[in-house]
């Protein structure tokens, strides 16, 4: 009997975790929305959601050197937690993902030590390259 009862609440602990209990955001209904796939690959998705959430993105093959590149560009925004606004925007290609944001952290700036050590390399004659026999 107390088998039982234990083997019995550890299933019902098991379950409980197994369905974790959803937010209001989860639920949130959309409010407007628009699609548009082509068959050259272009396509369009854009849509809003009831609690703030804002997604638009286009996607196109353009010329590149080695053939064709697929480009993705895009924005989304929403409310955080704390109540300030995020706004996001990217740009996907042959040179990787490029995020823009105001929230999104930035490397601090070159010592101007650096930058002027910099300046003097840029400046000295180059050398010629050595040649092997």
């Amino acid at each position: 009997m107390q088998v039982t009862l234990v083997l019995s609440s550890l299933l019902l602990a098991v379950a409980v975790n197994a369905y974790p209990a959803q937010s209001p955001e989860s639920k949130a209904a959309i409010l407007h929305q628009e699609q548009e796939v082509n068959f050259d690959g272009n396509f369009k998705n854009k849509f809003d959601t009831e609690n703030g959430i804002k997604q638009e993105e286009v996607g196109y093959a353009k010329a590149g050197p080695e053939g064709p590149v697929s480009v993705v560009q895009g924005a989304s925004s929403y409310v955080a937690p704390d109540g300030s606004a995020i706004s996001l925007s990217y740009t996907a290609d042959e040179f990787g993902y490029h995020p823009y944001g105001s929230h999104l952290p930035t490397s601090p700036p070159i010592p101007a030590e650096i930058q002027e050590s910099l300046k003097l390399l840029a400046s000295l004659p180059s050398t010629p390259e050595p040649q092997y026999q």
